[in-house]
């Protein structure tokens, strides 16, 4: 097999010693930020909760394109599908580390969480159906072995496939995808509540949901475009066209505009009703980031939507690759913005003045840190096995993909 034809990745040096790298260096800025900030617990622990689920969300936004393609017989993504499929494998090890840190830094993370604040707030407490310890933790466990199962189950099917792939196979990743979408449609939304809504209780969105979906999916998307990107430089995906880039570069401007209207609307529904138990969400954030909120707009919008609505931004390596970044990091501070200010708001309870923290080396640390073990996980889970399904049904018409 030519050298440029490469169907099996080799997990080199090179790889290793970039995951290390950034592992290295972000530990060690995560130390430093942790060290400069123990007077803050509570901002120590929602940097470590943002961060650890901003990963897990990039491998849940792999596993629901897989599944969705899957259900909507998608062949055009085949000759990547492997990528994908080793992007969802971190959910296991990502699920465990959210399940960890989230129980342990959730009393200073959630103020709802103390049952003495409880007993003595109202709205609380018809909340406490719902907003429980125990139930908090086992929705979330379920949350994590489903997302992991299913995702393992569709990985499982996928290369089984290599050796001979049967009709009975097909159904079946048809069967495991539709499993994964429902289970997924519920969860995804319960996970936001959760894990981000929930952090400031007296408040609540019906889009919320969608809007922590959407920023996560379109971050999942442009790593998707990196990896490749990478790989096919590297001499592997031999069969992906820049038709393909072209593609995944449309799932990054469609969803920039779709999160984007989420982001305005949610605003501009709550500014318009002008109802004081919606409104506080957006009072904090004006108050105390109102440079976040004027840049989120510009850096996951106005930029990805002014370049890549060219059909040639989206093939050429360059541009879509740098774009890329800007989206990831755009969504990363996104993920900030919705659980920093909320949680930082909640230690002026009790009579003192709540200091809020800007993006310092312990949110570098972090983000670098997952992104180390996150390209660890991925670049061993493709060495694993064949980077082609060589016996997938629709696996031609991947090759002859056009737009």
């Amino acid at each position: 097999m030519a050298q440029n034809d490469k169907l099996q990745f080799e997990f080199s040096g090179k790889e290793r010693r970039l995951s290390f790298t950034l592992l290295a260096v972000g530990l060690v800025l995560a130390a430093i930020g942790i060290f400069t900030n123990l007077d803050s617990p509570t901002h120590i622990w929602t940097s470590l909760l943002y961060n650890t689920f901003f990963f897990v969300g990039i491998a849940l936004g792999a596993t629901f394109f897989i599944s969705a393609s899957t259900q909507g017989y998608g062949g055009w993504y085949i000759v990547f599908r492997r990528v994908m499929e080793a992007m969802s494998m971190y959910l296991p090890i990502g699920g465990v580390l959210l399940i960890i840190v989230t129980y342990l830094g959730a009393p200073y993370i959630y103020h709802w969480w103390d049952p003495a604040v409880v007993a003595h707030d109202s709205i609380l407490s018809q909340k406490a159906a719902y907003l429980n310890v125990p139930g908090f933790m086992i929705r979330l466990c379920v949350y994590v072995i489903g997302w992991s199962g299913l995702a393992f189950l569709l990985r499982r099917n996928s290369v089984q496939g290599d050796t001979e792939y049967t009709r009975k196979m097909y159904q079946n990743s048809k069967y495991i995808a539709a499993a994964f979408l429902v289970f997924f449609a519920v969860s995804e939304s319960m996970a936001a509540w959760d894990l981000f809504m929930s952090i400031q209780p007296h408040w609540f969105s019906t889009m919320w949901g969608w809007y922590n979906f959407l920023s996560y999916f379109v971050t999942s998307m442009s790593v998707t475009y990196l990896l490749c990107a990478y790989l096919q430089s590297q001499g592997y995906l031999p069969y992906m066209t820049k038709e393909h880039f072209q593609d995944i570069g449309k799932f990054m401007f469609a969803f920039s505009i779709a999160w984007t209207y989420v982001y305005f609307s949610q605003f501009m529904l709550i500014w318009y009703s002008n109802m004081p138990e919606e409104t506080i969400y957006f009072k904090i954030r004006a108050a105390h980031y109102p440079f976040l909120m004027w840049f989120m707009f510009i850096i996951n919008f106005i930029t990805p939507f002014l370049i890549l609505i060219a059909r040639g931004a989206k093939r050429n390596f360059k541009v879509a690759c740098s774009l890329a970044v800007v989206i990831i990091i755009g969504h990363w501070v996104d993920f900030f913005q919705m659980s920093i200010p909320g949680a930082i708001a909640n230690m002026s309870h009790g009579g003192h003045e709540a200091h809020y923290p800007g993006i310092g080396l312990l949110e570098i640390g972090l983000f670098l840190t997952y992104a180390g073990l996150f390209l660890f996980v991925f670049f061993r889970n493709l060495a694993s096995v064949s980077l082609l399904p060589v016996n997938h049904p629709l696996v031609k018409e991947s090759f002859v993909h056009h737009t």
